[in-house]
Protein backbone atom coordinates (compact mmCIF):
# COMPACT_ATOMS: atom_id res chain seq x y z
CA UNK A 1 0.00 0.00 0.00
CA UNK A 2 1.44 3.35 -1.03
CA UNK A 3 1.13 6.11 1.57
CA UNK A 4 0.01 9.57 0.47
CA UNK A 5 2.74 12.20 0.37
CA UNK A 6 0.68 15.33 0.91
CA UNK A 7 0.76 15.23 4.72
CA UNK A 8 -2.31 13.03 5.14
CA UNK A 9 -0.22 10.09 6.37
CA UNK A 10 1.44 12.33 8.95
CA UNK A 11 -1.96 13.52 10.16
CA UNK A 12 -3.22 9.93 10.38
CA UNK A 13 -0.17 8.93 12.43
CA UNK A 14 -0.73 11.90 14.75
CA UNK A 15 -4.39 11.02 15.14
CA UNK A 16 -3.71 7.34 15.91
CA UNK A 17 -0.93 8.22 18.33
CA UNK A 18 -3.16 10.72 20.09
CA UNK A 19 -5.91 8.11 20.45
CA UNK A 20 -3.41 5.61 21.88
CA UNK A 21 -2.19 8.11 24.50
CA UNK A 22 -5.77 9.06 25.33
CA UNK A 23 -6.80 5.43 25.86
CA UNK A 24 -3.61 4.83 27.84
CA UNK A 25 -4.59 7.62 30.25
CA UNK A 26 -8.11 6.18 30.55
CA UNK A 27 -6.71 2.69 31.28
CA UNK A 28 -4.32 4.09 33.91
CA UNK A 29 -7.15 5.99 35.59
CA UNK A 30 -9.30 2.83 35.58
CA UNK A 31 -6.39 0.81 37.03
CA UNK A 32 -5.82 3.38 39.78
CA UNK A 33 -9.47 3.23 40.82
CA UNK A 34 -9.34 -0.59 41.11
CA UNK A 35 -5.91 -1.31 42.61
CA UNK A 36 -3.66 0.26 45.21
CA UNK A 37 -0.11 1.29 44.27
CA UNK A 38 2.66 0.13 46.66
CA UNK A 39 4.29 3.00 48.52
CA UNK A 40 7.81 2.21 47.22
CA UNK A 41 6.64 2.72 43.60
CA UNK A 42 4.28 5.62 44.17
CA UNK A 43 6.75 8.38 43.18
CA UNK A 44 7.66 6.69 39.89
CA UNK A 45 4.02 6.05 39.06
CA UNK A 46 3.09 9.63 39.96
CA UNK A 47 5.87 10.97 37.73
CA UNK A 48 4.80 8.81 34.80
CA UNK A 49 1.16 9.75 35.22
CA UNK A 50 2.11 13.42 35.42
CA UNK A 51 4.11 13.21 32.20
CA UNK A 52 1.27 11.45 30.41
CA UNK A 53 -1.31 13.89 31.76
CA UNK A 54 0.85 16.82 30.60
CA UNK A 55 0.56 15.55 27.06
CA UNK A 56 -3.25 15.51 27.19
CA UNK A 57 -3.51 19.02 25.71
CA UNK A 58 -1.51 18.00 22.66
CA UNK A 59 -3.50 14.78 22.40
CA UNK A 60 -6.81 16.62 22.42
CA UNK A 61 -5.57 19.16 19.87
CA UNK A 62 -4.38 16.36 17.61
CA UNK A 63 -7.67 14.46 17.91
CA UNK A 64 -9.72 17.56 17.15
CA UNK A 65 -7.52 18.35 14.16
CA UNK A 66 -5.63 21.34 15.46
CA UNK A 67 -1.97 21.16 14.64
CA UNK A 68 0.41 23.54 16.48
CA UNK A 69 2.68 23.64 13.41
CA UNK A 70 -0.22 24.84 11.27
CA UNK A 71 -0.93 27.60 13.79
CA UNK A 72 2.70 28.77 13.74
CA UNK A 73 2.74 28.69 9.94
CA UNK A 74 -0.46 30.74 9.84
CA UNK A 75 1.01 33.28 12.29
CA UNK A 76 4.15 33.64 10.14
CA UNK A 77 2.05 34.07 7.01
CA UNK A 78 -0.11 36.73 8.68
CA UNK A 79 3.00 38.56 9.88
CA UNK A 80 4.47 38.43 6.37
CA UNK A 81 1.26 39.75 4.84
CA UNK A 82 1.06 42.55 7.41
CA UNK A 83 4.61 43.63 6.51
CA UNK A 84 3.67 43.62 2.82
CA UNK A 85 0.60 45.75 3.55
CA UNK A 86 2.71 48.27 5.48
CA UNK A 87 5.22 48.39 2.61
CA UNK A 88 2.43 48.93 0.05
CA UNK A 89 0.85 51.68 2.15
CA UNK A 90 4.18 53.50 2.47
CA UNK A 91 4.78 53.16 -1.29
CA UNK A 92 1.28 54.51 -1.97
CA UNK A 93 1.92 57.49 0.32
CA UNK A 94 5.22 58.17 -1.43
CA UNK A 95 3.52 58.09 -4.85
CA UNK A 96 0.77 60.42 -3.62
CA UNK A 97 3.38 62.89 -2.39
CA UNK A 98 5.22 62.70 -5.73
CA UNK A 99 1.97 63.35 -7.61
CA UNK A 100 1.11 66.34 -5.41
CA UNK A 101 4.60 67.79 -5.95
CA UNK A 102 4.30 67.25 -9.72
CA UNK A 103 0.92 69.01 -9.74
CA UNK A 104 2.30 71.93 -7.73
CA UNK A 105 5.31 72.28 -10.04
CA UNK A 106 3.11 72.13 -13.14
CA UNK A 107 0.75 74.78 -11.79
CA UNK A 108 3.70 77.01 -10.81
CA UNK A 109 5.24 76.70 -14.31
CA UNK A 110 1.94 77.44 -16.04
CA UNK A 111 1.32 80.49 -13.87
CA UNK A 112 4.86 81.73 -14.40
CA UNK A 113 4.59 81.23 -18.17
CA UNK A 114 1.26 83.08 -18.36
CA UNK A 115 2.53 85.84 -16.07
CA UNK A 116 5.59 86.38 -18.26
CA UNK A 117 3.44 86.41 -21.41
CA UNK A 118 1.08 88.93 -19.83
CA UNK A 119 3.96 91.15 -18.69
CA UNK A 120 5.50 91.03 -22.18
CA UNK A 121 2.19 92.01 -23.76
CA UNK A 122 1.83 95.00 -21.40
CA UNK A 123 5.37 96.20 -21.95
CA UNK A 124 5.16 96.00 -25.73
CA UNK A 125 7.87 93.40 -26.08
CA UNK A 126 5.61 90.77 -27.47
CA UNK A 127 6.05 89.64 -31.04
CA UNK A 128 2.38 89.09 -31.72
CA UNK A 129 0.33 90.77 -34.48
CA UNK A 130 -2.03 92.33 -32.01
CA UNK A 131 -1.61 95.90 -30.92
CA UNK A 132 0.14 96.14 -27.62
CA UNK A 133 -0.57 98.81 -25.08
CA UNK A 134 2.89 99.97 -24.29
Amino acid sequence: MKMPTNGVAKDIRHYIGALIVFFLVIIILFYLTRYQIPSENSQIVNTLIGMIAASIAMVISSITGRNPDDLEAAKKKISNLEMKIEMLVSAKDMLENMLIKLQDDTIDRLLLNKSLAYDDSKSGKCNCKNECNG
